[in-house]
């Protein structure tokens, strides 16, 4: 017997948030042969897409905090930044990052187990309670919620671990990401709306793992078929639990945290100098974080608002970070197309209301591309990922704010989610 999470109010991404009644009766543990019923593929798929923003939830915060997407303001405990992530550090021995490991290895999970049994039960007949199109629409956003766990497992983990298995390279996750989207991509007779939705999710998916695998060719061509109006969130719910609420929004909420700043982040100096409406700060607050740090005691509070509340959702992908795709490919190029990769950025930034950039050298485009994703990314658990991609042969300089260093705060930065203690001690794969 398996427990089967029941997550409530979690619909389909293409359909969005659905209120919905929490007075509900926990049954208790369900036979797992009853998951093997074709009719019992929508909870398990919903349950997948509830796993994938659980543990987006909490790579999404630690990960903003070690690359200064925000700065600590107080809380060490719950909905808080710990002394050790406060100055940049994610070591293996760190029991309270277990539950990163944890949370996003069981999005991955859920969603593969879910395709497994959908696969294994077949297309209805006919004559079912579901129509083939209903099942088709299922298995197509089933591998799309695989590939998205498996590309969050990929930009934030250091190295891959797949159920109770050895040690692999991170790389590993990304082929899974790309095959799952491929998959997705190849369902067919799915309900049309939600098709129109879930194949360039799929698509814009499978271009953003491709860039990982080094695959820059059909990378673009993926990211070319995507509109820059697209955008594909995962949802949040502000329905008083804390599995189902936006840990960012709810630990920068001012009541009951004050957890994090935009103090002291380039952020905030970008935003004052140049106004863009995807960097919204409370520019203006007076009070102060909700508890002394190691670095600076009590520090201004001034909160990020693009998570305004506990139900704001968190972009998986979009049209304008396709576009930044194209603009860094313009990059790599032999003799890199600056004016082309700078008329992409500035194709972003029009679209999202905000002044554009000029570049005269190829290091100067870099820095301005690096910078863009910055922005058009912040906290959606992307910015590690790209960090580590690019490691530091890359041209283009990062702002000090978001380096190790005494205007920073961090005394070390480490790039990458370690497999977990948990992990470690439990799986008689891994030696230590």
């Amino acid at each position: 017997m398996r427990d089967v999470i029941r997550a409530c109010g979690f619909a389909l991404l293409a359909f969005g948030a659905a209120s919905c009644d929490t007075k509900v009766t926990n049954p208790g543990p369900v036979k797992d042969v009853f998951l093997e019923d074709r009719n019992a593929a929508s909870a398990m798929v919903n349950g997948s897409g509830r796993a994938l923003s659980g543990g987006i939830n909490f790579v999404s915060y630690t990960g903003a905090a070690i690359t200064r997407e925000i700065h600590p303001a107080g809380s060490t405990g719950s909905f808080g930044i710990t002394n050790r992530w406060q100055i940049g550090e994610l070591n293996a021995d760190d029991g309270d990052l277990d539950v990163h490991w944890e949370q996003a290895s069981r999005a991955r999970w859920i969603a593969e187990e879910t395709v497994r049994r959908l696969m294994a039960a077949a297309p209805p007949p006919a004559g079912s309670l579901q129509t083939l199109a209903q099942y088709n629409t299922l298995l197509m956003q089933a591998y799309v919620y695989v590939g998205y766990a498996n590309r969050v497992l990929g930009e934030n983990m250091c190295e891959a671990v797949i159920d109770g298995g050895a040690i692999q390279p991170n790389a590993v996750y990304f082929t899974r990401a790309e095959a799952a989207f491929t998959a997705a991509l190849a369902v067919t007779g799915g309900t049309a709306a939600t098709v129109a939705i879930l194949t360039p999710a799929a698509r814009a998916g499978r271009a953003a793992a491709r860039v990982f695998l080094g695959d820059w060719t059909n990378a673009v061509t993926d990211a070319t078929a995507i509109p820059i109006a697209f955008v594909y969130s995962l949802p949040y719910f502000n329905l008083g639990e804390d599995a189902q609420r936006n840990r960012i929004a709810y630990a920068s909420a001012n009541t009951p945290y004050r957890a994090h700043t935009q103090w002291s982040t380039w952020y905030r100096d970008y935003v004052t100098a140049t106004p863009d409406p995807r960097v919204p700060i409370n520019l203006t607050s007076t009070a102060k974080g909700d508890a002394a740090i190691d670095c600076c005691g009590l520090v201004a509070f001034l909160p990020q608002l693009k998570h305004s509340g506990s139900a704001s959702p968190i972009r998986l992908a979009s049209g304008r970070e396709m576009l930044l795709i194209r603009a860094e490919d313009r990059l790599r190029q032999t003799t890199p197309d600056i004016v082309g990769a700078i008329a992409l950025i500035n194709q972003v930034r029009t679209n999202a209301g905000t002044a554009t950039v000029a570049a005269t050298t190829a290091t100067e485009a870099w820095r301005l591309l690096k910078r863009e994703r910055g922005i058009e990314l912040w906290l959606e658990a992307r910015r590690l990922g790209d960090r580590r991609r690019w490691g530091t042969t890359t041209p283009g300089a990062y702002d000090p704010l978001e380096l190790p260093g005494p205007t920073s705060h961090l005394t070390r930065q480490d790039l990458c989610f370690p497999i977990s203690r948990s992990e470690r001690e439990t799986n008689p794969n891994i030696d230590g």
